[in-house]
């Protein structure tokens, strides 16, 4: 059996967690695919965005740690729960965070840039931790 697998990401979008239904989490873990059709804002990247996670047994149960890495020119909200749906090369689609607690934790380093082509932008760090923190989906 062949397995293609492209690499990259081609599409970041940013959902309130208030907005996601609940138990996606369990759904995923159970094998089903989390369906979403929820209003969604796109963010402008530049460069190159990294998912990553990574899976671990921790007190004899399964956890995932993600992160998402990227630089955009455009503030994402503040003071509320985000989720994101990150879309691969492939067309294969992921969901990190839901509408339970453990939220992913955005952090960011912005810069001025400078005089020699350096672009003025924000660089985002999303980091998320629970059983399963990658949840394959479609919006």
């Amino acid at each position: 059996m062949t397995h293609l697998s492209l690499p990259g990401i081609k599409k970041i979008q940013v959902i309130r967690c208030n907005q996601l239904p609940p138990g996606l989490m369990l759904h995923s873990i159970c094998g089903c695919m989390v369906a979403l059709s929820l209003p969604s804002h796109s963010v402008a990247f530049n460069g190159r965005p990294l998912l990553t996670w990574e899976g671990t047994m921790v007190n004899g149960g399964r956890q995932e740690k993600s992160t998402l890495e990227f630089t955009t020119a455009e503030p994402l909200p503040e003071g509320e729960n985000l989720a994101f749906v990150v879309t691969g090369a492939g067309g294969k689609q992921y969901l990190i965070g839901t509408r339970e607690g453990r939220f992913p934790i955005v952090a960011y380093s912005e810069t001025t840039g400078s005089p020699n082509g350096d672009a003025a932008v924000r660089t985002y760090k999303i980091t998320h931790i629970a059983r399963k923190s990658v949840l394959p989906c479609v919006l």
